[in-house]
Parts: C-alpha cells; sequence; structure tokens
C-alpha cells in the first residue's frame, strides 16, 4: 500500500501536560504496608532460599504471601532460650520453598504485617534445570568482565555511575540471544546492552525491545568471545536497579500472524522468531536487519475470550486485553487476540483492499509512514464501529483512523468526504491530576451511521511512522458489538499534586475506603454496569455501584463496621450488565502504580496489573472520622439546579483543623469540584453542588453515584501495640534481671560457703574431693548466673532502645487523611417546562 508523510498529532502533549499541572485538594491516606524490594526476586523450581523484605511500614511482618500455592514462606526464627522463652522472628528475613511443580515464570508476592497487605512485588521461578549466575559484583570494567555460559541467567543489580561487564564464547553460525529483564520485574532501570566483539569493536546495541527492556541477536561468522555491557540509560543504579539477563540459542518468538483468530477456532498461524524447532528462513522476513525463522503452526483457541491468567507486566489496557498464551517448546510465551469478526489477512501491495464486513483485518506495517486503504459496502441507517487495536497488542503503532464516505458522479468523478476520524480511545487520566494509574491506550476508534448505500473507506497509519513485518495491528469493521472492562485501583497522592504512590486497601474500624472504578465501554455500549465486591471478610460490606448510560468511572466504597476484626486476604470485584439479553459478568482487575512519581514525567510513569485485589482490616485503629449525609435517600436534582446535602461527621475526636468535603467520582465534574470546610470543633456541614452544564461539569439527566471525600489531618499514633509490647517486653526483663541478680547473689553466697567448706576439710582426702566439686559446680553456676545476666542486660538495653523507637513513632503527631462516605445517588432530571 502506499506511502505517505505526516505529522504526528501528538506532538503538543508535554506542553498540554505541563498546562494541566496546579495544586487542587489531594487525597492522602494513613500509613499502609508498602513492599519496595525483595532479594534474591528470583529462585529456581525446586528451590528453597533466604529472602529479605524491604519497604516501608512492614511492622511485624509475618507472612509473605505468593500468588502460586506451590510457593510458600515461613519467617526465620530465633530459637527460644533463657532470655526468651518463646521464638521470634529474625527481622525481615522468610525461608521460602518454591514447589518443583511450579511453572516457570513471574508471580507476585505481597508481606502481611500490622498494616494488613503490602503492595505487590514480582517474583521469578526459574526452570529447576536453569543455569541461574549471581553477579560477582566485580565486573565494573571490560578487563574485570564476568565470564557466563550461552544458556545461563545472571542476576544482579548495575552500579551508580557504572557499568556491569560480560563475556560469553559463541560458536560459528550460532544465533545467540541476549535479552534483559528489568522493567518487567518492577526494577527501575531502564536498560541498554552494547555488545563488542574480542577486538573492542562495538557490533551491535539495543534498548527500549520489550518497553524499556533490551533485546538483541548475535550471530557469529566464526568461534569469538564477545563482551556485554549492561547498564541504565541515565547511568542511574544501585539495589532498586536489578535485572535478569540471558543469554541463550532457546527459541524465542517474536511475533505471531494472524494476531487473533475467532473464539474456538482451530487455524493455522504463522510463528516468527529465533532459533524456532522445524522453522526456516523460506519466507525471507527481516527485524532490525536480522532474518526471522518461521513456522506454521495450527492453534486452538478457547471457547471463551479471556484475559491472559499470567502475570502482565505491561499497561493495565495491555494487560486486560483478550489472549490466549502460546509458546513453542521452552520458548517465550505470545499472546493471541480474540478477534470479534471473522478475519481476513491484508493483501499487501494493494493501494486498496476490498472487504466484507463483518471483518477484522490482520494488518502490518511494513514500511516507514505506510497508510493502508480499506473499502466496503454499507448499508443506510446501519451503524459502523471501526476499531484499531496495536497498542494494547504492545506492537510499536499509534494508529490514527479516517473513515470516508466514497461517492461517484455519473461523470465519474470520484468524491470523499470524511464521516469520521480518531486519534485515541477515551482518557481515563483525571483532568485535575488526581489520579496518576495509566488506564488509557493510544489506539483508535470511530463509528459512523451510513445516511446512503454505498462505499466507505477506511484509512489507518501509523503516527510513530516506523515499519517493519512486527509493527502489526488488528483493524476490525462492524457493527456494534457492545461490551465493557473493570478496572480497580486505589492510589496515594501527596500534597503537592505531584507525585503519587501505590497503596493497597487497608479499612481501620469503622472506616470507609474509596476502590477508584474505571469501566471502558465498547462500541458505544450504554447499558447499566453494576459493580459488587464479593469475598469480603466479617465486619466489612460494599454497597453496590451503579455505572449508568455513558458513566465509565465511579467509587466503590468499602465500609468496616466498628466491631471489624483483623483480616488480610483478596477479594473479588465484578461488573456485571445485560447485554442482548444477556447477563454478563466481568471480573476487575486491580491496577497498581509501581513506584512513586513525579506527575510532571507521567509519561514514564509505570502502572500495571496485579493477579488479585487485595484487602485488609486493622481492628487496632480506628477512622479518625466518620462522613455520612444527614438523610440516607435517593437525592433528587432538576439540571440547572443546586443541590445541597447536609452531612453530618462523628469520630474519635483525634480531627485537628478543617476537614475539607467534595463530591468523589461525580461522572462528568472534570475540575474545580465544590467543597465544603468543616471546622475541628463542629461536627455538621453543608455541601453544595451546581448541577448545571458547564465546562467543568458535563452534566445531563441521569442517575450518578458518587461518595463524599474529605481530607484532613489527624493526631496518629503510628503502631501503638508495638509500643505498648516493646514496654511491656521492658518491664518483663527488668523483673528478669532482678531475679538473675537474685541468683547471682545465691549462687555466689553458695560457692563462697563451698569454698569455706573446703577450707575446712583438706585434712581429709575424700571430703576434700567432694568438696572441691560442690564448690567447682557453684563457681560454675555462679557465672551462668553472670553470663545470663550480661545477657539479659544487653538485651534490655536492645529491647530499651526499641521502645523508645517504637514510643517516637507511637507519638501523637499530625498526619493527613482521607475519608469517604458511603455511596450518595442523585436523579438528576430534565428541568421542569415552563407554562
Amino acid at each position: 500500500m502506499k506511502t505517505i508523510n505526516r505529522l504526528s498529532l501528538c506532538g503538543c502533549f508535554f506542553s498540554v501536560l505541563l498546562f494541566l499541572l496546579h495544586q487542587q485538594m489531594v487525597s492522602a491516606q494513613l500509613p499502609t504496608a508498602d513492599l519496595r524490594q525483595i532479594r534474591p526476586f528470583a529462585a529456581s523450581a525446586g528451590k528453597t532460599v533466604k529472602m529479605s523484605v524491604i519497604g516501608s511500614n512492614l511492622d511485624d511482618a509475618s507472612e509473605l504471601r505468593f500468588s502460586h500455592p506451590g510457593i510458600t514462606a515461613k519467617p526465620v526464627m530465633l530459637p527460644a532460650d533463657d532470655i526468651y522463652p518463646k521464638p521470634r522472628i529474625q527481622g525481615s528475613q522468610f525461608e521460602v520453598v518454591v514447589s518443583d511443580d511450579v511453572p516457570p515464570g513471574i508471580y507476585e508476592v505481597r508481606a502481611v504485617s500490622y498494616f494488613g497487605l503490602s503492595t505487590a512485588r514480582p517474583f521469578v521461578v526459574a526452570p529447576a534445570d536453569s543455569q541461574e549466575v549471581d553477579e560477582t559484583g566485580k565486573n565494573e570494567s571490560r578487563e574485570t568482565a564476568q565470564s557466563i555460559e550461552v544458556n545461563s541467567t545472571v542476576t544482579g543489580n548495575v552500579p551508580s555511575r557504572g557499568i556491569d561487564w560480560y563475556r560469553f564464547k559463541a560458536k560459528r553460525g550460532q544465533r545467540v540471544l541476549v535479552e534483559l529483564v528489568a522493567e518487567r520485574v518492577d526494577s527501575r532501570l531502564d536498560g541498554q546492552i552494547v555488545v563488542y566483539d574480542s577486538e573492542g569493536r562495538e557490533i551491535s546495541r539495543n534498548r527500549d525491545w520489550y518497553g524499556r527492556d533490551p533485546f538483541l541477536e548475535i550471530q557469529s561468522e566464526q568461534d569469538q568471545e564477545y563482551f556485554l555491557a549492561i547498564s541504565d540509560i541515565l547511568y542511574r543504579g544501585g539495589s532498586e536497579y536489578f535485572y535478569r539477563l540471558s543469554i541463550s540459542d532457546r527459541p524465542h518468538i517474536d511475533f505471531v500472524f494472524p494476531p487473533a483468530g475467532e473464539p474456538g477456532s482451530r487455524k493455522v498461524y504463522t510463528v516468527y522468531g529465533r532459533n524456532l524447532p522445524g522453522g526456516s528462513l523460506g519466507n525471507a522476513v527481516s527485524l532490525n536487519g536480522q532474518k526471522l525463522e518461521s513456522i506454521e503452526v495450527e492453534i486452538q483457541l478457547p471457547e471463551v475470550a479471556t484475559p491472559p491468567a499470567s502475570f502482565q507486566p505491561w499497561k493495565p489496557r495491555q494487560g486486560i486485553l483478550n489472549g490466549h498464551e502460546f509458546q513453542l517448546e521452552n520458548s517465550n510465551s505470545v499472546s493471541i487476540g480474540f478477534a470479534t469478526a471473522p478475519v481476513t489477512l491484508e493483501s499487501a501491495g494493494q493501494k486498496t483492499q476490498t472487504v466484507a464486513v463483518p471483518v477484522e483485518i490482520a494488518g502490518q506495517f511494513i514500511e516507514p509512514n505506510e497508510e493502508d486503504v480499506y473499502q466496503f459496502q454499507a448499508i443506510k441507517g446501519k451503524t459502523y464501529w471501526i476499531e484499531v487495536i496495536a497498542d494494547r497488542m504492545k506492537s510499536k503503532v499509534d494508529p490514527y483512523l479516517e473513515i470516508y464516505q466514497v461517492t461517484k458522479t455519473k461523470e465519474g468523478e470520484v468524491t470523499r468526504k470524511m464521516v469520521a476520524e480518531n486519534d485515541d480511545l477515551p482518557s481515563f487520566f483525571s483532568t485535575d491530576n488526581k489520579d496518576a494509574i495509566n488506564f488509557d491506550t493510544v489506539d483508535a476508534a470511530a463509528s459512523f451511521t451510513a445516511d446512503a448505500n454505498g462505499l466507505y473507506e477506511v484509512v489507518v497509519l501509523n503516527q510513530f511512522g516506523g515499519g517493519s513485518p512486527a509493527h502489526i495491528y488488528r483493524l476490525a469493521i462492524r457493527e456494534p458489538t457492545p461490551d465493557f472492562q473493570v478496572f480497580a485501583s486505589t492510589e496515594r497522592t501527596l500534597p503537592t499534586n505531584r507525585t503519587g504512590y501505590s497503596v493497597t486497601p487497608l479499612l481501620r474500624r469503622g472506616a470507609n475506603w474509596g476502590v477508584r472504578i474505571v469501566a471502558p465501554r465498547q462500541d458505544g455500549f450504554t447499558g447499566d454496569i453494576t459493580i459488587t465486591a464479593e469475598g469480603l471478610p466479617p465486619g466489612v460490606t460494599a454497597n453496590p455501584l451503579v455505572l449508568s448510560g455513558k458513566t465509565d468511572r465511579g467509587v466503590l466504597v468499602l465500609a468496616a463496621d466498628p466491631a471489624a476484626k483483623r483480616w488480610a486476604g483478596e477479594i473479588r470485584i465484578t461488573g456485571k450488565a445485560q447485554i442482548n439479553h444477556k447477563e454478563e459478568v466481568r471480573e476487575a482487575k486491580f491496577a497498581s502504580l509501581i513506584w512513586g512519581h513525579i506527575f510532571s514525567d507521567s509519561i514514564r510513569v509505570r502502572s500495571r496489573l496485579t493477579t488479585r485485589i487485595p484487602l485488609a482490616v486493622n481492628e487496632d485503629e480506628e477512622a479518625p472520622v466518620m462522613i455520612t449525609p444527614v438523610e440516607d435517600k435517593i437525592w433528587a436534582v432538576e439540571l440547572n439546579q443546586k443541590l445541597e446535602i447536609p452531612i453530618q461527621l462523628t469520630g474519635n475526636g483525634s480531627r485537628k483543623g478543617n476537614l475539607t468535603i467534595e463530591p468523589n467520582e461525580l461522572f462528568g465534574l472534570l475540575r474545580g469540584p465544590p467543597t465544603v470546610n468543616i471546622g475541628e470543633k463542629e461536627t455538621e456541614g453543608t455541601l453544595v453542588i451546581d448541577f448545571k452544564p458547564n465546562g467543568n461539569f458535563k452534566i445531563e439527566p441521569g442517575q450518578y453515584q458518587f461518595a463524599l471525600m474529605g481530607v484532613g489531618v489527624t493526631q496518629y499514633r503510628h503502631n501503638l501495640p508495638a509500643s505498648e509490647a516493646a514496654t511491656a517486653e521492658v518491664k518483663r526483663l527488668d523483673a528478669l534481671i532482678e531475679a538473675i541478680k537474685s541468683d547471682v547473689e545465691l549462687t555466689k553466697s553458695a560457692a563462697e560457703k563451698s569454698k569455706s567448706t573446703l577450707e575446712q576439710v583438706k585434712q581429709n582426702a575424700e571430703q576434700l574431693k567432694q568438696a572441691q566439686a560442690a564448690y567447682d559446680t557453684a563457681l560454675k553456676a555462679n557465672q551462668a548466673a553472670k553470663d545470663r545476666l550480661k545477657r539479659a542486660e544487653t538485651a534490655l538495653t536492645q529491647v530499651t532502645n526499641k521502645a523508645k523507637s517504637t514510643e517516637k513513632k507511637a507519638a501523637a503527631a499530625d498526619n493527613k487523611f482521607a475519608a469517604w462516605s458511603k455511596l450518595i445517588t442523585v436523579n438528576v432530571t430534565k428541568p421542569a417546562e415552563k407554562k
């Protein structure tokens, strides 16, 4: 198809982003557990490793929970002794056992502590026969490069302003693949690989092949030694810049074509890659100057289209795309999508391809700046949806769509009238920058209703401009196929409104927690979506959230009653809707930020799906405030009128200053939400919401649900039970030391008495022998008591220091917090007709 040159339509992204940054009221939370790093982060199946956990608010960490039941852990314990009568957890170390039947892959681990379930981190399980190597740490130069073998994997981390060097030998004609896994296991490393030959000449380099992770191939014409330089692109480094470097000649799949098939179908696909079993170079496909092998494989797709069940390190919209995971022998795994219409292949070389709808076209941008054109016959009055999937299947394509009506006059003159165009699907980034998790995609979709029978034309192009056989896309042209997806997420943003952090829901007694819900709708679906939570522990409830009409986001409020007990586990959140007179259920995927971030760098902010939805209850702390509308009812307001919601507050009296309350996730409200401030000594206030449509409030008649969210300051005491336990331990050791001192005196007295007896029986050999034994025993007992006293005093010093530390942390201090009301339902009606 023909080649064109076009300017990218997203050149002003950064200026728009910077323009949007401004100060707003933002949400904050009391302490929650954050697992930042695990060491080691990988182990072979069948192995046992000692793992350290590093993070914040991991007080009293007692468990590790893995997403596979075959991976178990128990804390490393100090044995009981005469000072400590019970075994104690040794710091933050765990013994992790990986069963030999755990399939190779990436799993997740969370720590369980006083502050509930932590954030999740990836844990890699390698095959049982994997040749695992640890970085020596002495490979900072070419001269000290660490020697490794092909078909081995190195685990390491790059030093700040440094480079890790490796060397290996390749055989003539051997196709060696070098891959760095870092971003995909939550490393901060933005890695690059540079390859040098034995003479020091650079022969290859790569970055950003799989996201930020590099991959390259080395194929030598002779037996030769090669050197690898591994670094961060900005030469950052440290313990959080870790990686797994794989050097192998194992099978590797680059892509599969077509990239999708109909659910339940069994068809032949062409697999392209390197070192493929049974593969050949017959198709003459090249990628980055390297020829790919290919092999045709018959693949059976499941009857039901579902997202992949495995760990997905990609952006949320990429991770939730329906797909079937496929691999050849011990190759990497790739996802084959589920098509929404019969699949046809792009006809390469045609200027314009005619297709019959409904259809899903498997296309490729072989050449840079290529424009693909498809024509089809439309029927008057029918609505057609045109959708491109590329970014969501991790193709390096930013699609742009144009749709034209093509007419021909009696004189033969052809005219093209644009009827629709689209750049990106609707964004779920909030315009006020309060939410940072990336639910967006650069894929495109558009619709139109044919106003006449006739010919229509779809033009699709790649705004990134690149081209190769791997620049694949799926173009669906069909009548509407209504559907939806569901995401759940929580995050903590700070007062500067430029930074954000991932959190997991932790309910204190009497508290509510707002879980953000995002439900992308497909093909204009406008039916009600009912969001519910399942598997909640006793004492925790959640009223259903209904997303009505066009509403595609909201907040699901989890509520703990004042008597809720400690709990940590996983829950399910589902969305249900009637589609074509059938109830469809979609399980929500939980999305999380990977690291804290600076929001102005949001294009580089990383967020991904987690395998489960976590929840915990803390029974030792209570909510600083509860927000409740004075009336429990369905509210009603006419469009263009104001709604007054009287509010009452209850709480434990620890609140300081004003509590600022605003509507949270009121659909259509873009920025500048109305607020009410309720003073420290006050318990009532009224929030006024003006339901008049304007540039900041895209409101129309319908039913809406939202929560009230208050942000304030409380006098918070951090893990008071730990401080109380440490104080009690000091008292116990004080009493023990007094008892040991008494024992020291008693044994000293016994020794002195034995010594006196010894002096008295010097003339009697038999009595002397007995007296000497008694004296020796008394001396040993006295020394043992002295030793025990010394150990007890050392323990007391340690526990006293711990008590001082925990007491200091538990001292009442100002802490920002966020609180939610339960869901509020408002019916917005049309204005009354004027008489």
